[in-house]
Formats: structure tokens, sequence, C-alpha cells
């Protein structure tokens, strides 16, 4: 009985000692691995935009780090999640580096599916939560998260229209000017059919015209669309009114109303 207490003992105390050389090991292996960050990218896609973080892991600790999970998530102001991304890295052995990109894409038709039009026209930013988890030693999870905010340049900025002038064109119909501007805060080139059917105070329609379009990125845009109304129709034309705005490229189309005059 004595021989098996002490045995007992013995075991235990093996085991305390495991215990606290691997905690004291894995203190130190934390305190070896190091972590960088670059600086957030945003680059243009075919849809839209791509933010792109990359980031290393130099894992100098004694043991090998697991399943490193790096989830972003991306919101509007308001809360509104229109994107989730996850890189995922199956492990990282002891005494090596690994460099990887985490990438998101902004795709501009979500926005708009989403009702998020005000992300066209006015600039803003996003919220990125950040998580990020992995199991070190094969025992214990570790996770961290955090919260950054990255700025969000609107592709049709300050978009307005000013006032339409009329003047004679031939006997059946009139030449009307309207004038349209916006400024692209986008890193993308804004490209595509501008459409502009116009309405009278009374909401009648007189009205349209359409002009190819083609604005490089952070550049204005401050130019006249032409129409061609019935005599008739631009008799009616008041001194205020609204302009039904069609805008349709590669990666997006939009339907918005504002005021002219």
């Amino acid at each position: 009985m004595n021989t098996a207490i002490k045995m007992l003992s013995i075991a235990t105390f093996i085991l305390w000692i495991v215990i606290i050389f691997f905690s004291v090991t894995a203190v130190l292996s934390v305190t070896n691995l190091k972590v960088d960050t670059g600086e957030i990218q945003i680059l243009p896609s075919s849809k839209g935009v791509i933010f792109s973080l990359p980031f290393s892991i130099t894992n100098g600790g004694y043991y090998e780090l697991a399943d490193l999970n790096l989830t972003t998530r991306v919101s509007d102001t308001n809360g509104t999640l229109f994107d989730q991304t996850e890189t995922f890295v199956t492990s990282i052995s002891q005494g090596t580096t690994i460099n990887q990109s985490h990438s998101i894409t902004i795709d501009l038709d979500t926005i708009l599916s989403m009702d998020l039009t005000p992300l066209l026209l006015n600039d803003s930013s996003f919220n990125l939560e950040i998580l990020a988890g992995l199991n070190f030693a094969q025992a214990i999870p570790v996770q961290l998260s955090t919260n950054v905010a990255i700025p969000w340049g609107a592709p049709l900025a300050y978009f307005s229209i000013g006032e339409i002038y009329v003047s004679s064109y031939n006997s059946t119909h009139d030449e009307a000017s309207i004038p349209v501007s916006f400024e692209n805060h986008a890193i993308i080139d804004i490209q595509g059919l501008l459409k502009l059917e116009v309405y009278n105070d009374s909401d009648e329609p007189l009205m349209s015209g359409n002009s190819v379009i083609n604005v490089p990125a952070q550049q204005t845009y401050n130019d006249r669309i032409v129409a061609y109304p019935r005599l008739q129709d631009s008799a009616r034309l008041t001194s205020n009114g609204r302009v039904q705005v069609f805008f349709e490229t590669p990666m997006f189309r939009v339907e918005l109303w504002e005021q002219y005059g």
C-alpha cells in the first residue's frame, strides 16, 4: 500500500514537472513569436476594389503552430456586413516563417444589391474586423481580434446636374445642354454609358440624352450631355425639376434621381 502511494506521489510530481516545463516553454515560445503586417493596399479589380493585407509570422518558439485562421469582416458605418473572407494556414513549423497576403474583394454590384447606393455617391469608411485564431503546440487555442477603419472613396462623389440650357435646333426640335459633374474619388476608372431623363416640376417627361464617359481615378468629370426635345416638350421645361440618372458600367449599374436647376 505504501509502495503504491509512493508511486502515485512520484507520478503526480512528474506530471507537475511536465506541466510547469510546458507552461514555461510555452510562454517563452509566445514571446519568440513574431508577427508583422504591412500596410493595407487598395487595388482595382474587374468587379470593384481589392483590399490586400500582407502579413508574415515567424515561429521562433519551441512548438509548432497549427490551424491558423485569419478572418475579416467588412461592414459599413451602420454595421451592415457585406463581406467575410478567410485565409487558412495549416501549419507553421518551429523556426520557420510564412509570408502571405489576405485579400478582401469589395464587389460594387454587391453594394448596390444591398441598397448601399450612397457609398457610390459619398466618401466614407469601412469597419474592418480582424479575427485570428490558431492552435499552439497542438494543445492551446489562441484567439485575437481587432478593428480598424479603412477609407472609401466614392466613384460618383458630389454628383450634380446644373441648369439646363435650351437653344433652337430645327423646325421640330430644340437642342438642350444638360451640365453634369462629379468627382471620381475611387482608385478605379469609371467607364460606361450615362443616360439622363429629364422631368419638369410636374413630373412630366420632357427629354433624354446619353453619353459614353471615361473618368480616370481621382479625376473630375465636368461636361454636358445633349438632348433633342420636341418644341412642345422644351416649352414645358421649368426652372427646376428632376432628372433620372442611369449609369451602366462593366462593374455596376445604378439608377438614381437628382434635382436640376
